[in-house]
């Protein structure tokens, strides 16, 4: 009796080591494309989702593009859909993949343990460059849903390319958009996802970046023109953005997908309050760098961590914003409309871009940028020191002269990129 026990224990046993992350029993269509749409809008997709202790996702590390694979891998789990992406380790020609079918996490426990350790190990191995070249396909403008993932690659001065993907949550009625993204800088910390609820993209889409969608399992690797017509599939986005430009590409974009048209007050106040965002969370990121300076005892950050706690991306991204910000200004000035604006955002637009004001005690209570105990600028003072490159990128500089307080003394530690 004892005996049988024991092989009925082994061959229950020799099952859960060879379980799948989960069975699919459902199929990729129009369908789900529709649903998966509708839940990147739902309050179930948020910022907190991977660092909310009670969360059913708890313990997902995602950074960058790791976090638009995760969103797509719960996704197929919930609905029992096949999860199916690249392996970047493999050759080309064999084009072996990533699969809920596999066995190889049976160790994390059960299907969700099983799901986070898979999402855990992708983001080891796979990026942007991943999600763009195998995994996902540009659709056209009128293809632009949510759940929809857009990807930049911007060139430093240095050479060093760096590469961002944004996770499109809603489309707003103006055109502007909903997104959620990660960093490995959040990564690092375990702190929750980015989410910006009203922005303008400003960096135009190369091919094979821009805005896209995950493939179906049986697409990886086809050629797009085989896809069904209703994905809306197409390279069209490449080809307007090099023959429009940055502001003709992005107005054609908001007015295609806009159900509403935005008014002057709207895009003005957006500008503002996303450069009050951005600053605001750069002050983040370089204190989390002052931080880890100390766990190092003030010695020169290696590649790793330089590329954690570097803002080289996130200052041009910073910078571009107030240059967004005061070119809807002026545009609205050439055109007669500063008087549809309010007192307000009229005011913080001169102030910032045309100096009729030294300093402002209503745009300070606007958007204070706290950067240091008992140190404290407005916008205006911050695009000053931006405008003219005092503030810097490199985390081994003292906190005064990562925000352009003083220009020196600068570090010597080595510029990685």
């Amino acid at each position: 009796m004892r005996f049988l026990i024991f092989c009925i224990l082994c061959i229950f046993s020799s099952f859960n080591l060879e379980a799948a992350v989960w069975n699919d029993n459902q199929t990729w269509s129009l369908h789900y494309e529709e649903e998966f749409s509708k839940w990147m809008s739902s309050g179930n997709v948020h910022e907190y989702m991977f660092v909310d202790p009670n969360g059913p996702y708890y313990g997902i590390n995602a950074d960058c593009a790791d976090s638009a694979y995760a969103l797509r891998a719960i996704f197929s789990f919930e609905h029992k859909l096949p999860f199916v992406i690249h392996e970047p380790t493999s050759k080309i020609f064999l084009f072996e993949t990533i699969n809920n079918r596999q066995n190889k996490w049976d160790n994390a426990g059960d299907e969700k343990g099983r799901l986070i350790a898979m999402i855990n190990e992708i983001g080891t191995s796979t990026g942007t460059e991943d999600l763009s070249f195998y995994d996902t396909y540009p659709v056209s403008i009128k293809g632009i849903t949510a759940g929809a993932i857009f990807m930049t690659q911007t060139a430093l001065e240095s050479g060093h390319l760096v590469r961002h993907t944004y996770n499109i949550k809603k489309i707003n009625p103006t055109g502007s958009f909903d997104v959620l993204y990660s960093s490995e800088n959040i990564e690092k910390n375990n702190t929750p996802m980015i989410r910006r609820k009203d922005i303008d993209f400003d960096i135009l889409p190369v091919s094979p970046y821009g805005f896209r969608k995950f493939r179906w399992p049986d697409q990886l690797g086809k050629d797009i023109n085989k896809f069904p017509l209703e994905l809306k599939a197409s390279n069209e986005q490449y080809d307007l953005a090099a023959k429009l430009g940055k502001d003709g590409f992005f107005n054609l974009v908001k007015k295609t997908i806009s159900t509403v048209e935005e008014t002057g007050e709207e895009k003005i106040r957006r500008a503002f309050n996303t450069v009050c965002l951005e600053s605001k969370e750069r002050i983040i990121v370089v204190n989390q760098a002052q931080q880890r300076l100390k766990e190092i005892g003030n010695t020169c950050m290696d590649y790793k961590d330089f590329d954690i706690y570097s803002t080289p991306s996130r200052d041009i991204s910073l910078r571009e914003s107030f240059f967004s910000f005061e070119r809807i200004y002026f545009e609205l000035k050439k055109m007669r409309k500063l008087k549809s604006l309010s007192s307000e955002m009229l005011k913080f637009a001169e102030i910032i871009f045309q100096n009729k004001i030294n300093s402002d005690q209503d745009l300070l209570k606007a958007c204070p940028i706290n950067y240091s105990e008992g140190k404290v600028v407005d916008l205006a003072a911050l695009w000053e020191r931006i405008y003219f490159e005092k503030i810097t990128s490199h985390p081994n500089d003292i906190i005064n002269v990562r925000w352009g307080e003083v220009l020196s003394p600068r570090t010597k530690c080595k510029i990685w990129y």
